[in-house]
């Protein structure tokens, strides 16, 4: 498996044994409090290299007062039955805060607004406190231990963005267009203006610190999926930084992000930004302007030099990501109102970061392990000790990006093949008349 000693992958057998593990010491401890029930989940188009019967993750869990069972299968005759898609799921069963008011309701409305609303169905009814508060405790339990589903391909394909990440190959940026629900993108935008304010500036880094919604939006699952494809797993947060802006000519002029990155730069991806937008962007909200492609000249732009860009024009709640040293700058605005951003810059792994990171125990609880991914938790880098390297955290990550690779390769592959099936189509039409 592609996860470290202390996590697992959602509904994976070290998932069950790990659940087994914490529902046998709860109702050993529960005892007579807890009336019998029963659980049953199954989701489809699992992830192929887990190795389940037709890709269908399934598991029940029933108490009948004295013995507990966890096993694989589903029952349709339990107290509760839950059914839907995985990758979908998971986003979800990633989420910490069952018993917070609010936390679930917000994580089913992100779900449901990606993956539509046929994506969760549930079945049944568990009204009991004493079994709910188990099932609450067992859900944040497992929650902080469950990974993101590492194959690439796979994940990529349930969330509809492999053309995306062949854009970005290609055209060195991408949008994903309504990513977040636009009751979610009002409350970042709300927290950003009110932290900006609080310092009397009209922008500001170190974000994620501000808020539980910026922790959110920092492991939005798909604006990752780009960020993976281009920057590798084990990819870590260089800057989360914040701009508010009125009508005025664009501040920030043509560049690209590879500070100190020497001519020409590399053929890989060392960096890459995220771009929040919480209005509307038009060519007159004065929105980033991209040069597509200009990554390919491997290196910046001359002083003076001019160059035929796009304005990134996209609805409330999406993210334009781009990377690789694409040239862009920020447009003039002409309608009234402020534009608030969010910028979510990353680098490659093996690159130092802009801000200093400042992980605790608190942030760590309340967030799955894609956070501490994110803040370098999981990579070997600063953890060597005395006795020598964290060789366990090396070999985690590079089989993640060996993994990751060849799902890529296979991106690549199969769009070829689609391409070729396409072109042979247009071939076979006969000519309009």
């Amino acid at each position: 498996m592609y996860t470290l000693p202390h996590q697992c992958e959602f509904l994976s057998d070290e998932w069950l044994e790990v659940s087994r593990d914490f529902l046998v010491a709860e109702c050993k401890r529960r005892g007579s409090e807890l009336p019998p029930f029963s659980i049953s989940e199954a989701f489809t188009d699992a992830p192929p290299h887990l190795k389940l019967a037709g890709n269908r993750a399934t598991w029940q869990l029933s108490w009948d007062g004295a013995l507990l069972n966890v096993s694989r299968g589903f029952n349709p005759k339990a107290d509760l039955c839950v059914e839907g898609d995985y990758q979908a799921v998971l986003l979800t069963a990633q989420t910490v805060g069952m018993q917070a008011p609010g936390v679930m309701d917000a994580a089913m409305a992100e779900m449901r607004h990606w993956f539509g609303d046929d994506c969760l169905r549930m079945d049944g009814r568990i009204e009991d406190r004493a079994v709910i508060d188990l099932l609450s405790l067992h859900h944040d339990h497992m929650a902080r231990k469950t990974v993101e589903n590492p194959d690439l391909e796979h994940r990529a394909r349930r969330q509809g963005l492999i053309g995306q990440i062949r854009q970005l190959e290609e055209d060195g940026y991408a949008i994903i267009e309504s990513a977040i629900t636009p009751a979610f993108a009002d409350l970042v935008r709300e927290s950003t203006i009110r932290a900006i304010m609080s310092h009397q500036t009209s922008s500001l880094n170190w974000m994620l610190y501000h808020g539980v919604e910026f922790e959110k939006i920092i492991q939005n699952p798909l604006l990752l999926t780009l960020i993976d494809a281009t920057l590798g797993r084990g990819a870590v947060a260089a800057s989360i930084s914040s701009i508010k802006r009125g009508p005025g000519k664009g501040l920030i002029k043509l560049h690209t992000d590879y500070s100190e990155i020497p001519e020409p730069y590399p053929e890989f991806s060392m960096t890459g930004v995220g771009v929040w937008s919480f209005e509307d962007w038009h060519e007159a909200s004065g929105p980033t302007w991209l040069v597509p492609g200009s990554h390919k000249l491997r290196r910046g732009p001359r002083k003076g030099e001019a160059a035929d860009g796009v304005p990134i024009e996209m609805p409330k709640g999406s993210v334009v990501y781009f990377h690789h040293g694409v040239w862009h700058w920020q447009g003039d605005r002409t309608e009234p109102g402020e534009r608030i951003t969010l910028h979510s810059h990353f680098n490659r792994g093996i690159l130092r970061s802009l801000e200093p990171k400042r992980v605790d125990v608190q942030l760590l609880h309340r967030n799955p392990p894609r956070l501490g991914e994110i803040l370098g938790e999981d990579d070997w880098y600063d953890k060597m000790t005395a006795s020598g390297r964290d060789y366990m955290r090396f070999n985690h990550t590079m089989n993640l990006n060996r993994f990751t690779d060849e799902a890529k390769a296979r991106i690549a592959a199969n769009w070829n093949l689609e391409d070729r099936a396409r072109e042979r189509l247009q071939r076979s039409r006969p000519p309009a008349a």
